[in-house]
């Protein structure tokens, strides 16, 4: 399975967010198409207190005696939302970089390593920097082939087992069926699906195909944009009945 190195999550958060940081204040008021509700405000505030909360939880360690949520009270207006955006996603960097990936630190999943933190703001910030751009006329570059790789890898390891869990889960008839995500330059998943989980089985024989770029198949599991501009063969009941399952956005 392909991942990416440390020093790659940080330089993608770094020009990610270099690129909402760089919003125009016109750009401000425009919907957000694959975030229904946000307008591209919404967005970056969002984002923001989402990089304060994780450099938090990577600032006290292990088991830190506040439980923290999204701090929005110092959120200004429309003037200064950018830079106190860039504020925000600088306080974080300077985090990751005095920060041991190995660290057990906690997270919204438990106690993690440090790692952790640095792949998911790396995503966040990469998606919502998709979400960003596609808002505007001029559209959006697609997320980096490695980062989208690695952002399905988190999406099976962190989001499919969490959801399956908490929430109503797969229909039984489900159950051992087979979906192959291929990007043909890059590489592919063969996964088989449990009550609670995907199982990595390079040898089993898919009943569904889904071919795409890297980015492509990463935001179509984001529900970013639809299955129709992925190219399917096969049953694609398994793939439909595992998105309906895991409602990440």
């Amino acid at each position: 399975m392909i991942r990416v190195n440390i020093r790659t999550l940080v330089d993608s958060i770094r020009s990610d967010g270099a690129v909402i940081a760089g919003t125009h204040r016109d750009q401000l008021s425009l919907a957000v198409p694959s975030c229904p509700d946000w307008t591209v405000r919404d967005l970056i505030i969002h984002v923001g207190v989402v990089h304060r909360w994780a450099a938090r939880f990577l600032a006290q360690g292990s088991d830190p005696a506040e439980r923290f949520g999204f701090d929005t009270s110092d959120v200004p207006d429309d003037a200064g939302l950018t830079e106190w955006y860039a504020a925000r996603v600088a306080e974080l960097l300077e985090r990751l970089e005095v920060t041991s990936p190995d660290t057990t630190v906690r997270s919204f999943a438990g106690q993690v390593s440090a790692s952790f933190w640095f792949r998911r703001q790396a995503h966040e910030t990469s998606m919502h920097r998709w979400d960003l751009q596609n808002a505007t006329p001029q559209g959006a570059e697609p997320v980096d082939g490695g980062l989208a790789a690695d952002g399905i890898n988190e999406w099976l390891e962190v989001f499919v087992p969490r959801f399956l869990k908490r929430g109503p889960g797969l229909p039984d008839q489900e159950f051992g069926r087979v979906i192959r995500l291929v990007d043909p330059d890059v590489g592919e998943w063969t996964m088989r699906l449990e009550p609670d989980a995907v199982k990595i089985d390079a040898g089993a024989h898919p009943e569904v195909v889904v071919s795409g770029s890297m980015s492509d198949l990463l935001l179509a599991l984001w529900r970013r944009i639809p299955l129709s501009q992925l190219s399917i063969e096969g049953n694609r009941a398994p793939l439909d009945a595992l998105l309906d399952a895991v409602r990440v956005t």
